[in-house]
């Protein structure tokens, strides 16, 4: 009868070794399809002119953003800001009438794309969200109205919106509109858009492609603990 032998430290460590590498595998592997996937092209905004009015017609960085109704304004510091040196400002350059920036990019169709960004805004407001002219769903009508009170930073305040469309077309062009509706005579009227992130939802067969990946590497650093313990009887 062969002795019941206990795990080593050696097997211990080795376990531990592997578990690691299987999370590290996971964690490089979804951070690299987040980061490779997004397809708009200066999505903060950092490209545009800070300080700028642009006017409908005009390119804010040079081809990428383009305003398609009345203008909008490139803030560039606090309490604006929701990360990196530009914000977005759809509206405070243009209250009471609507007022557009959009990017044509290049979509699969068929596919569903996610999409996201980062807003706030300081009065009542209309806004809305299309591809090729089709209302979005799952957004709202307007962006809440959190304010900006911190005179350093109002990151805090901005709200993450999300949601997706199908593309339907090789070209597929995202149009944000919002109208400010301050009252009369303040020096409210701002809505601040930033981080915008369009990427391909990852399809299913994608996703068990990647984790039959990991679940195999594990598997096979199993067998080789194992093996390597046979041997040692």
């Amino acid at each position: 009868m062969v002795p019941e032998q206990k795990p080593s430290i050696s097997d211990l460590k080795g376990a531990s070794l592997s578990l690691r590498l299987l999370v590290l595998a996971g964690i490089v592997s979804f951070a690299a399809s987040a980061h490779a996937a997004n397809i708009v092209t200066d999505s903060g905004f950092e490209s545009a002119g800070g300080g700028n009015i642009y006017f409908s017609g005009q390119s804010i960085d040079g081809g990428s953003w383009n305003v398609t109704a009345g203008s909008v304004y490139i803030d560039t510091g606090d309490p604006y800001v929701f990360a990196g040196s530009n914000s977005l400002n759809l509206t405070g350059a243009n209250p009471y009438v609507p007022d557009s920036i959009s990017q044509t990019l290049t979509t699969t169709p068929g596919k569903i794309y996610d999409i996201s960004f980062w807003a706030d805004a300081d009065s009542a407001n209309a806004f809305s969200l299309t591809e090729n002219g089709v209302a979005i769903a799952g957004l709202p009508t307007s962006i809440v109205d959190n304010g900006f009170p911190g005179l350093t930073t109002n990151s805090s305040l901005f709200v993450d919106y999300t949601s997706d469309f199908l593309a339907t077309s090789s070209s597929t062009t995202i149009d944000f509109t919002d109208t400010a509706d301050p009252p009369i005579g303040s020096a409210l009227g701002s809505v601040e858009i930033d981080n915008v992130v369009v990427q391909p939802t990852p399809e299913p067969s994608s996703i068990a492609l990647m984790l039959t990946g990991i679940l195999g590497l594990g598997i096979a650093l199993g067998r080789k603990r194992v093996a390597s313990s046979l041997s040692a009887l």
